[in-house]
């Protein structure tokens, strides 16, 4: 089983035994991320960088 499929949140390493996780598909392979750290995702995934491909090119998304 690869990194992005096992069951841990992208971001901490969390698994889904410590803590919720949702499941979202990037560039065609399954990734898991932990409730507390889907903002990341979604408003800075620049911090995701090294930990997913190309998340510094993501544009977070702006509420304003």
């Amino acid at each position: 089983m690869t990194e992005s499929n096992t069951r841990t949140c992208v971001h901490c390493g969390q698994d889904d035994s410590q803590v919720p996780l949702v499941v979202f598909y990037y560039q065609g392979q399954e990734h898991r991320i932990c409730t507390e750290h889907l903002p990341v995702l979604i408003h800075t995934p620049a911090k995701l960088t090294g930990k997913l491909p190309d998340m510094d090119k993501i544009n977070p998304v702006d509420l304003d």
